[in-house]
């Protein structure tokens, strides 16, 4: 079964050369106690090494079951010593961060045999030897004869073929020592026993044969074995690997051993992670409350298709930079001064086809579900006069002068007048209803208002509400410094809610005659008249606006309006004359000059628009995901056009609420990127320690090692051990990164929304934990993989000496 020919062994040390085995030849029988007797430096461990696999012959011959090991790889020597070895150690070599039953184990488990079968045989083991009431004990809760038998109930429990005992009685006491050799006779029943031994007295009465040594060569054997092996065919067994589950154990508990160290390398391997977990957390938080805003202010800053759309950018392109073109080098006329701004205005101004865009969003049905409101805008002046015949719409209020300033007082100047949005879902976004309904008739409008319910004087002149004989005597004090009044007046809902306005339409100031059309605006008495006959328009409710929202003290109207206005004007015989003469202002005869008279200008106040044309079109989606679906829509438009060669009807929109979020977002990434970049280096250092930690390990487990491979571990084995120390301290760091960031983002949320409004401003998403979970863990394993090299080149023997 084993057979030694001619085994010699030298060991190099610097240029001498020791020879320890000079030729050894011995044959064992299948079960038989043999003793290996010898003074120290006879060669009686090394001997015992090789037959182990611990160690390596230079010449001769080990045969095994008739087959050479010449030609062992790495691999064939740890399946030989897992399946077919156990040792028994003078030192007992057990691993004292885990129990005696692991320790027993842990031969099986390099075996790959499920956890309950090398349970129930490890404990059998045990037990087989004495050590019953032990088994969860650690191995310095033993004593020397106790650990000896976990010893040796290690190097049985996988049933191997071979016990190879070094020096097994070497540390006891008599006792003990005649204990410990009565389970090694039982043994040598069944079993092959090797033993190297100083005491010749114990080997003599326990040991069927003596062997015994004399520098290095057999000086005599009371029992050599001299027949023929009887050939037996083996099954191979296949080592397998140790679980990472197994090496996690190993690792796990040799930490738990240095709980002290293992916090503080797994606090400094923290520090990378918590910098960095805080800058992700404020940028996140960043990113989603910009967001939020963004969301919330899908009624606010819609995607918006103008009729005309500007290109600055285009002027700095080089190479092609417009002249004024003049017919005489001296005199530049009025046709030449037209010529070149057209050449800049096409140059720089985009044109978008709305018409036909329009009839592409109305045919798409898909989109619709994307859509909560589409909202065309017209150029249109609305002609609204209060009950006193003075006009209310505040493009004519320049002429009250309400922007006057100074230290004491402030007038603001009123806002336009507002076409609402029919969806009242977006409207309820932005306002409050204080009173009264929305608004759902061309002759309806609402009143809207800041949060302080304070409307400015302004407005009250304005809307006609405030006496406009007091507004030069205010304007009068204002200029003088004075204050315009020491009380503020009060207003009931049903004040506001009775006033009552008149509207006409823009071509209701002309009126032919001979064949020409006068302006009748300025007479008094024309114009009450026409006032009379106009819509009453009244006000129906008061809407407030929210915290969120900027928009206040505006009246506000409904898309109906705008249609109705629309609809009466292009009945009109002005209109038709206007709309079919391009070239001729029907107003006064004179040709469109293209600069302070165009056709564009005359028809904006004449209220002529094409229903079907807008000017302007906004696009309200749902929600912030419909936004992409609309987006994706006017890109599918645009790409449409231009395969059919039709690249003027290609469009173009702006998205001011992307802008800003975009540059926003840009800056905070910006930032977050440059002191993740700083923090990175606390990372390297972090990592450079765990390396260095994790080689301090290595020496402190030397011995580990030894015991490890002695059992049968493989140099990818022991590697496995110390990568998982390392992933645990990885885990360790990264777990107390992202809780010491989520405990300081309590603190730091408080404090910022005491400050600013904001709240969970530092929110830290789980993904991003997750990554750096991973990264942690990533890193520290980055780090350990040259400590692991070197444990797991570490020569087995040399190890088990703890060199």
């Amino acid at each position: 079964m084993l057979e030694l020919k001619n085994i010699k062994k030298n060991y190099r040390i610097g240029e001498n050369v020791q020879t320890v085995l000079k030729g050894v030849t011995i044959r064992f029988r299948k079960n038989e106690f043999a003793s290996i007797l010898g003074a120290s430096g006879s060669g009686k461990t090394t001997l015992l090494n090789i037959i182990g696999g611990l160690d390596h012959y230079d010449a001769g011959e080990l045969i095994i079951d008739g087959i050479s090991t010449k030609n062992y790889q790495d691999y064939h020597w740890d399946n030989y010593r897992n399946h077919r070895i156990g040792f028994i150690f003078q030192s007992y070599n057990l691993i004292s961060h885990q129990t005696i039953l692991s320790n027993v184990e842990l031969a099986l488990t390099l075996s790959g045999i499920s956890k309950k079968i090398r349970r129930k045989k490890a404990k059998e083991a045990l037990i087989k030897v004495g050590l019953k009431d032990h088994l969860n004990k650690r191995p310095n809760q033993l004593s020397g004869g106790q650990m000896q038998r976990v010893a040796i109930a290690r190097a049985l429990v996988n049933n191997p073929e071979i016990i190879l005992a070094d020096e097994p009685t070497g540390a006891l006491d008599s006792e003990t020592s005649l204990q410990i050799m009565e389970i090694l006779k039982e043994v040598a029943k069944e079993k092959l026993v090797i033993m190297v031994t100083h005491n010749p007295e114990l080997a003599k009465i326990y040991s069927t044969r003596i062997i015994e040594l004399k520098d290095g060569l057999v000086l005599k054997d009371s029992n050599p074995y001299n027949e023929e092996y009887k050939t037996e065919k083996r099954k191979t067994q296949q080592k397998k690997s140790m679980s990472f589950k197994t090496s996690l154990g190993l690792s796990f508990n040799n930490l738990l051993t240095k709980k002290g160290r293992t916090f503080l390398t797994a606090f400094a391997g923290s520090i990378g992670i918590l910098g960095i977990a805080l800058i992700l957390a404020l940028s996140s938080g960043v990113s989603n409350y910009v967001e939020e805003m963004e969301r919330k202010s899908l009624a606010d800053f819609p995607l918006v298709l103008e009729e005309n759309s500007y290109d600055f950018t285009k002027l700095l392109e080089g190479g092609n930079e417009e002249k004024i073109i003049c017919s005489n080098d001296k005199i530049c006329s009025q046709d030449d001064i037209t010529k070149t701004i057209d050449l800049f205005s096409n140059k720089i101004i985009k044109k978008n086809h709305l018409k036909e865009f329009k009839q592409a969003l109305e045919t798409n049905e898909t989109l619709k579900k994307y859509i909560s409101e589409i909202k065309m805008s017209y150029n249109l002046e609305l002609q609204i006069y209060s009950k006193n015949n003075n006009q209310v719409h505040p493009n004519q209020f320049n002429a009250f002068e309400l922007n006057v300033k100074n230290e004491k007082n402030t007038i603001e100047t009123p806002v336009l007048f507002e076409e609402l949005l029919e969806d009242e879902r977006l409207l309820k976004s932005k306002y409050k209803l204080l009173t009264g309904t929305y608004p759902k008739k061309e002759d309806e409008l609402i009143l809207i208002i800041g949060q302080d319910q304070i409307i400015p004087d302004s407005i009250l002149y304005a809307l006609d509400i405030k006496d406009r004989k007091n507004l030069t005597n205010d304007l009068e004090k204002i200029k003088q410094g004075e204050k315009i009044s020491g009380e503020s007046t009060h207003f009931s809902y049903e004040e506001i809610m009775n006033t009552t306005y008149k509207l006409i339409l823009n071509t209701d100031y002309y009126q032919k005659e001979n064949g020409r059309y006068k302006n009748y605006s300025e007479d008094k008495k024309y114009l009450e008249e026409t006032i009379k006959k106009g819509l009453d328009l009244k006000i129906v409710g008061i809407l407030q606006t929210k915290e969120d929202t900027t928009t206040k003290n505006v009246i506000g109207y409904t898309p109906f309006l705008t249609k109705y206005v629309l609809e009466k004007i292009s009945k009109t015989e002005l209109y038709q004359e206007q709309k079919n003469n391009r070239e001729i202002n029907v107003l006064t005869g004179e040709k469109f000059d293209g600069l302070t008279n165009t056709y564009e200008q005359n028809c904006q106040k004449l209220g002529i628009a094409d229903l079907e044309n807008p000017n302007k079109i906004s696009l309200y989606p749902t929600n912030f995901e419909s936004k992409e679906q609309i987006l994706a829509f006017i890109e599918d438009y645009n790409k449409e056009k231009t395969k059919n060669n039709q690249k003027e009807l290609v469009v173009s929109y702006t998205d001011v609420m992307n802008t800003v979020v975009s540059g926003i977002t840009s800056i905070v990434n910006t930032i977050s990127f440059i002191l993740i970049g700083f923090v990175a280096i606390s990372l390297m250092v972090s990592s450079i320690m765990i390396a260095i930690i994790t080689y301090i390990s290595v020496l402190e487990r030397t011995k580990e090692i030894g015991i490890l491979r002695a059992i049968g571990a493989s140099k990818k084995d022991v590697i496995r051990v110390f990568k998982s120390e390392t992933i645990i301290e990885g885990l360790l760091a990264g777990l107390l990164g992202i809780s010491i960031t989520l405990f300081v983002c309590l603190p730091l949320n408080a404090i910022i929304e005491a400050l600013i409004g904001i709240d969970h401003i530092a929110q830290l998403p789980l993904i991003d934990a997750s990554i750096l979970m991973a990264l942690s863990v990533l890193l520290t394993l980055i780090a350990g993989l040259i400590p692991s090299k070197i444990a797991s080149k570490k020569d087995p023997v040399e190890a088990l000496r703890g060199e």
